[in-house]
């Protein structure tokens, strides 16, 4: 769901890659912008999608060939954050009726990854095992910079 609704992005406005990332922004009437960019790595069972919709910030991992890999709506997900090979930290997600992992709180996410080359993500599959996914985010602070610009909360570092 969440990949169709950047489809509709796409057919709205403009559509760029920078590095792994997609980045979709479409122009409103009232002169606000919306901005999803989403990156994946080759083979990745999910990527990483970090919208500004309506001026909200939001971020979920997006199943990308089993819509059902992180099974059941409204089951929580602990998931495990490694930044460039170092010690694993945890964050909280539930899975969303899209079938997306949703973080209720995105600011320390995008802050993660507007500070780190290599994240890998692990999340729990609906089968009980992990799946995991390696991101190269090198091209995050250029892919993210309209996000930032126009998300309240997109830019976690204060006077930017």
């Amino acid at each position: 769901m969440a990949l169709i609704q950047l489809s509709t992005f796409a057919q709205a406005s403009g559509v760029k890659t920078i590095g792994p990332w997609a980045v979709v922004t479409h122009d409103k009437e009232d002169g606000r912008k919306d901005v999803a960019a989403i990156v994946s790595g080759k083979g990745s069972p999910f990527g990483l999608a970090i919208r500004c919709i309506d001026a909200n910030l939001s971020v979920a991992l997006v199943p990308l060939n089993d819509e059902r890999l992180f099974g059941a709506a409204r089951r929580s997900a602990a998931l495990s954050l490694q930044p460039n090979a170092r010690t694993p930290s945890a964050l909280d997600g539930v899975v969303g009726d899209d079938h997306a992992i949703h973080v209720p709180s995105p600011a320390p996410l995008v802050k993660l990854v507007l500070a780190t080359a290599r994240l890998v993500i692990s999340a729990p599959a609906s089968n009980g095992n992990t799946v995991s996914a390696t991101f190269d985010l090198t091209g995050s602070r250029r892919a993210l910079a309209d996000l930032v610009e126009h998300c309240p909360g997109g830019d976690p570092s204060p006077g930017r």
